[in-house]
């Protein structure tokens, strides 16, 4: 195509070419300068929807107003020839550069910070580059980074008026350059901002050791030590460069996204070395009983991942384990604010108490790289705990001590605790989590054990157990009207009983809010509260916006709650933002990875966004660690329903909700799956049994409405719905999204419905 022109555009010289088209240097003369021309290659717009799309993502790329991006001018098409005009930016590519061996600290910094900027500025816009990498970056003749070709940029929600996140160069699939590619690329081509901070820690590394994290020309083993090995340490390949920038290389090429930094903007600092905590070794402000810390010895070593064991209840009287465990809770959610550490979550460290596993087999099922154990004896209004930190992959004890303080005093001394762990695994506390952490008040002794002995009771999970729970939380807050923990408990327990009927929808989401209300009002950093309140907002007002801005607000309190990520991903599944949903109930699972509700949640929105087949594993998965979960078994049943297995649906739906007399219970989910089956008789009596039941206590209008739905019954099923609305049903947050409704999306009474709850949009 050389002396050829494209519109305006004469092409000079051919610059190089990628997946989506070749580039061009190209003269325009009415600006009187060079420009960079990508002809797009013939089957990349195949048809006039992928035309559109590109068009909308091209005009988001165009807003990416950057001195370090180069800048997109426009698009345009010439007899046929699709192209994009973009700045042509002079100089040599860094993989040029690095063809002479590797750099300098000092300037691989430079370019590293050049680089950030570019991609703090796209995210901000919603934008992800995924195709980072060497060959994409220009050093100017004034030594500045550019970052180029955004041809494989996907365009996230909220970009553009696109309804849900693409991808310029095609759908999210597997795409990138292999050496540069996340371990979520490489596993099911998933990519969000992490991913582009995962591919400058790999360029990072590339820079300062002139080596790729990962090397060879197999292509089958490099996707598969992206994906499973970890990345060698940088100063184990170039001995001088520095500890700090060792440590930010690491934390970029952690397998977990969640282990990363949070942002660019958390790496742009650590870069800099603006905070004293990004990015290097903190030292240790607590004695050990042992002396020096094993990882002082070990400058290079951190532990990224914790598992906080259950406490040995050392009284030797079984009704004083209710405190033992709630030592472990709290430290548990303490740990758990502390953004750049994964602590798995109360449920699944729950699930070895008692069982005297080797240290290892449990961080290998759990996949940490820390553990925790301890011991609480609480005589009187004296507590005496012992904790010890285990660097379980080098099989040594890292730290131990021992505690004596007053009941009054305990959750400084878990703060306290926290702290010391945090200073001896050398991970970064920001100020604000350190000032949290640091912010913990006495408390009556008689008040907290009250509330321990509510949480205790709370986590057995039956409606007799929160009743329970919810006078222990009473008789504390008697004892100490401003005890705002005790209110968290409070409204968790009035939603846990409406939401599963036991309470009427008004009356247990009213009670919730009145005590998260109130614990805020005392206490605004609690997550726990601001996840209730999320709760409410979505289940009872269907205000969404202030779901999630209280979800929001808990998970940035506590990047550490899996139970905060998990609502936030069901939140986001009925909104059908099921990309986010996805991500966030995968979040919990890594945090909770034993925990039954985080497999369900997973499988959850994985089903809602129509992934049928995929949500039987998480299901599955689910029963193998506990055969009884009837909640697993009948949201198995829904999904083989829509994959067509009928019968095994009702197999499984029985299985779910049989009772003492293998009888199942009266359900409108099982009269819908024996429709589907053909059983039409068993449907109707099963129908029958839920409308009668009815009668004694609420049902679910929504769930028969679905029932109507299912059989082609258009007008009773909006009836029911109109049911629904009125006794403010909380299913009805899946309208949306639920494919049993989907006869129904045509008629004018169900869109009207959708536009009442803000689901039209």
């Amino acid at each position: 195509m050389l002396g050829q022109t494209l519109g305006r555009y004469r092409i000079v010289e051919r610059l190089g070419e990628g997946g989506m088209g070749v580039v061009f240097r190209a003269e325009d003369p009415r600006l009187e300068r060079d420009v960079a021309l990508k002809v797009l290659k013939p089957d990349t717009l195949h048809d006039e929807d992928s035309k559109r799309r590109f068009r909308l993502e091209a005009r988001a790329l165009s807003r990416l107003l950057h001195p370090n991006i180069a800048t997109l001018f426009d698009f345009d098409s010439d007899d046929g020839v699709e192209f994009l005009v973009l700045e042509f930016v002079p100089g040599e590519s860094l993989a040029r550069t690095l063809a002479n061996g590797p750099l300098p600290e000092t300037r691989a910094r430079a370019i590293a910070l050049d680089v950030t900027e570019a991609l703090q500025s796209a995210h901000e816009q919603g934008i992800v580059h995924r195709d980072l990498k060497p060959g994409n970056v220009v050093i100017t003749p004034r030594g500045r980074a550019k970052v180029l070709d955004f041809g494989l940029a996907r365009i996230m929600p909220g970009a553009t008026d696109l309804t849900q996140s693409s991808s310029i160069g095609g759908p999210a699939s597997f795409v990138g350059t292999v050496p540069y590619m996340s371990p979520e690329q490489v596993r099911d081509g998933r990519a969000d901002a992490s991913s582009d901070l995962y591919a400058l820690g790999a360029v990072l590394f590339e820079m300062t050791t002139g080596k790729r994290p990962f090397g060879g020309d197999d292509v089958v083993s490099l996707l598969y030590q992206i994906a499973h090995e970890p990345a060698p340490l940088l100063r184990a390949m170039r001995a001088g460069l520095s500890a700090e920038l060792e440590t930010v290389v690491a934390r970029c090429l952690e397998k977990v996204p969640l282990r990363r930094f949070s942002d660019a903007g958390a790496l742009l600092r650590a870069l800099r070395g603006e905070s004293s905590d990004e990015g290097r070794a903190l030292p240790s402000r607590t004695a050990s009983l042992e002396g020096r810390s094993a990882l002082e010895s070990d400058p290079g070593r951190v532990v990224r991942s914790l598992v906080v064991l259950p406490f040995e209840n050392r009284s030797g009287d079984p009704a004083q384990e209710f405190f033992a465990d709630g030592m472990t809770d709290a430290l548990i959610a303490d740990l758990a604010q502390i953004g750049a550490l994964r602590v798995i979550s109360r449920t699944s460290a729950m699930r070895f108490k008692g069982t005297h596993l080797p240290l290892s087999e449990i961080a290998r099922e759990l996949r940490v790289d820390g553990a925790v154990e301890g011991s609480a004896l609480r005589v009187g209004d004296r507590v005496r705990i012992t904790v010890q930190l285990v660097d379980v992959l080098g099989d040594r004890s890292v730290w131990a001590r021992s505690y004596e303080r007053g009941l009054t005093d305990i959750l400084a001394l878990q703060s306290e605790v926290a702290h010391a762990i945090a200073d001896e695994i050398r991970i970064q506390v920001t100020p604000d989590e350190r000032a949290r952490l640091g912010s913990k008040i006495a408390v009556n002794p008689a008040a907290h054990i009250a509330y321990l002995q509510g949480q205790f009771l709370w986590n057995r999970f039956s409606s007799e157990s929160v009743k329970e729970a919810i006078q222990r939380y009473q008789e504390a807050l008697a004892i100490d009207p401003n005890y705002a923990a005790a209110y968290a408990g409070l409204a968790d327990s009035y939603i846990m009983l409406a939401n599963h009927h036991i309470l009427p929808p008004r009356e247990g989401y009213s009670l919730g809010r009145k005590a998260a209300e109130r614990g805020l009002s005392l206490d605004e950093s609690l997550a726990e509260l601001h996840t209730s309140l999320s709760w409410i907002h979505r289940l009872f007002d269907w205000d969404w916006p202030a779901a999630e801005r209280e979800s929001l607000r808990a998970v940035q309190l506590n990047p550490g709650y899996a139970f905060g990520h998990s609502r936030y991903a069901l939140l986001l599944s009925g909104m059908g933002r099921h990309e986010e949903a996805i991500a966030e109930a995968e979040r919990a699972h890594e945090l909770d990875p034993l925990n039954l509700l985080t497999y369900t949640v997973v499988g959850d929105t994985l089903f809602y966004a129509r992934r049928f087949e995929r949500s039987l594993a998480p299901y599955r998965k689910c029963l193998e660690l506990d055969p009884t979960f009837g909640a697993a078994h009948t949201d198995l049943a829904r999904s083989l329903e829509h994959v067509g297995r009928a019968d095994e649906a009702v197999e499984e739906f029985v299985c779910g909700t049989a009772g003492a007399d293998g009888l199942p219970r009266p359900s409108s989910g099982l009269a819908i799956l024996y429709a589907r089956a053909g059983r039409l008789e068993d449907a109707r009596a099963m129908l029958g049994a839920v409308q009668a039941l009815s009668q004694k206590q609420f049902v679910s209008p929504y769930g028969i409405a679905s029932y109507y739905a299912v059989i082609g019954d258009n007008d009773r099923a909006l009836d029911w719905l109109e049911k629904a609305y009125s006794e403010r049903d909380g299913t009805l947050v899946w309208l949306k999204v639920h494919p049993r409704l989907d006869g129904l999306r045509g008629e004018p009474r169900f869109r009207d419905l959708l536009a009442r709850l803000q689901l039209d949009s």
